[in-house]
């Protein structure tokens, strides 16, 4: 997957400066065209022309990194940001959390930017000081994992790529439910842990003939919850995970895996969509 345009939104906060910063050093690595849109959650009092002042920053972009940036002409909605990124390679943000209790059943921002975005989108969380050098790659062992290594491949080098896999437990949940022995739950332990071992063997044997060895782990748990922990002990810059369609109140009851990983997170997320792009 090449970086050709990448949209990053602003609505001059902290928060999406750092989201600027990041997009305007990926539009230099990858030398892709930059557009910039303005979004806000809440009205800015201050602000009597936020257009204005958005191509001032994008100036100040275009000078630094010499790539080529341009302004979307209008303040845009979060669905205007969506409507604009189908026609990006990349869509970066802050972590907009803000809901609208009206469309409550929609999630937050950043609820609607991952599961809406057909796109990857990368959820920005600290101040970029140069590119990534550590990047940890979340896999459920499907044959898309090779797309999400692919991906995470084009934000570090190969060698500090580093991938992780969840061994989801729910399973011996219900084998407690089901009065299952404590030998039973062991040897299902067990069994799940070397097929995902044997599966992530697979998985980077066949990648290694044209990259190096990857690191890779196996954890327990909760897929989001031991990835974020996972990212912390590991100290990775930028955490790849995979977004798969979910039901509607799936993501307002539980969130999905992607959904909860943006959120729990310390490092800057990124969501790729596994779906086929229209």
């Amino acid at each position: 997957m090449n970086f050709n345009s990448i949209l990053a939104v602003s609505d001059f906060t902290t928060n999406s400066e750092h989201a600027l910063e990041r997009a305007a050093l990926l539009a230099q690595q990858h030398r892709a065209t930059l557009r910039l849109v303005f979004y806000a959650e809440e009205r800015h009092p201050f602000l009597s022309d936020p257009i204005a002042r958005l191509e001032q920053r994008a100036r100040q972009l275009a000078r630094r990194t010499h790539a080529t940036v341009h302004t979307v002409q209008k303040t845009c909605s979060i669905d205007d940001v969506l409507t604009e990124a189908r026609t990006a390679d990349l869509l970066v943000m802050g972590p907009l959390t803000h809901r609208n209790w009206k469309k409550f059943h929609r999630g937050t921002t950043l609820d609607q930017a991952v599961h809406g975005s057909m796109c990857p989108l990368l959820v920005v969380k600290r101040e970029p000081a140069s590119v990534y050098e550590r990047v940890l790659v979340a896999i459920d062992l499907s044959p898309l994992s090779t797309k999400l290594i692919d991906i995470g491949r084009r934000f570090c080098k190969t060698s500090e790529l580093r991938l992780f896999h969840a061994i989801d437990t729910i399973e011996d949940s219900r084998l407690r439910m089901a009065d299952a022995s404590f030998e039973s739950i062991q040897a299902h332990r067990i069994g799940s842990r070397l097929h995902a071992r044997d599966r992530l063997s697979q998985l980077v044997g066949a990648l290694e003939e044209q990259h190096p060895a990857f690191a890779y782990e196996i954890g327990n748990g909760d897929p989001a919850y031991a990835a974020a922990l996972h990212q912390h002990a590991t100290q990775a810059e930028l955490v790849v995970v995979g977004r798969r369609k979910s039901s509607t109140l799936e993501r307002l009851v539980t969130g999905s895996v992607a959904q909860r990983l943006a959120k729990w997170a310390q490092s800057d997320v990124l969501v790729a969509p596994l779906e086929a792009r229209r």
